[in-house]
């Protein structure tokens, strides 16, 4: 086997950060207006699903498939995160400009709270990407999967936080800048489709079984809908 041919290792594994970069890019500049950042961690998870399942496919058609289909739902899931950060970051405001005895016991709730919601952030976008559910089901089985995979979830939250970590690195992060704008989204959320992909699996499986009990039949429903392959 050629090491340039187009089915070779190599060539996937290039294809792949080229995907990556473009899905990265694609949703910085999604995520701009603020608003629609909801959508487009929600159509970023479900490319990089894809990818992770070794499907071929179009970055650029496909994330705002999911976009579009995803938006309503994805952005008062969004709104409502948003919401509940500015007040634990206005506590924190107000805890430092008035100091007390009760800071400390105050800031631990905090942090308590703010790890709750970055761990249940963690699997919402991804569910709402891969599941139809309603908002605040989706919302509730974002905690239940990042609870149940405590590690893996916890793993997933690192990864996320590495681009930020590295900006703060002074002249390392002005180095890196570059080739974080290209992969600060995309990579840990490819790196966290991998992670998730056999929880999601275990799901799938049993949504189909139970279907296919009730209908007697294999249900052709999917749990979200492709873009159809285009065909010559």
């Amino acid at each position: 086997m050629k090491i340039f041919a187009i089915d070779s290792p190599l060539m996937n594994i290039l294809s792949k950060i080229a995907d990556l970069m473009i899905l990265n890019l694609i949703t910085l500049v999604m995520c701009v207006p603020i608003i629609t950042a909801g959508a487009s961690f929600t159509a970023m998870h479900y490319c990089c699903l894809k990818l992770a399942r070794g499907h071929e496919t179009s970055m650029v058609k496909q994330f705002f498939h999911s976009f579009k289909e995803n938006f309503r739902q994805s952005t008062v899931i969004w709104l409502i995160f948003l919401v509940i950060m500015a007040f634990l970051g206005l506590d924190i405001m107000l805890m430092y400009s008035n100091p007390s005895e009760m800071s400390t016991f105050i800031f631990g709730g905090i942090l308590a709270v703010l790890i709750l919601i970055l761990f249940g952030g963690c699997m919402v976008y991804p569910l709402q990407a891969k599941f139809a559910n309603p908002i605040f089901q989706t919302i509730k089985m974002g905690f239940y999967f990042s609870f149940r995979h405590f590690f893996r979830t916890l793993l997933m939250l690192v990864l996320k936080l590495i681009p930020l970590a590295l900006l703060l690195l002074g002249n390392i992060g002005i180095l890196l800048f570059p080739l974080i704008i290209c992969f600060c989204f995309s990579a840990p959320g490819f790196a966290a489709a991998r992670l998730y992909d056999k929880s999601f699996q275990e799901a799938e499986d049993a949504i189909y079984a139970k279907l296919a009990a009730e209908k007697g039949e294999t249900d052709d429903d999917k749990i979200f809908t492709d873009v159809p392959e285009q065909t010559s």
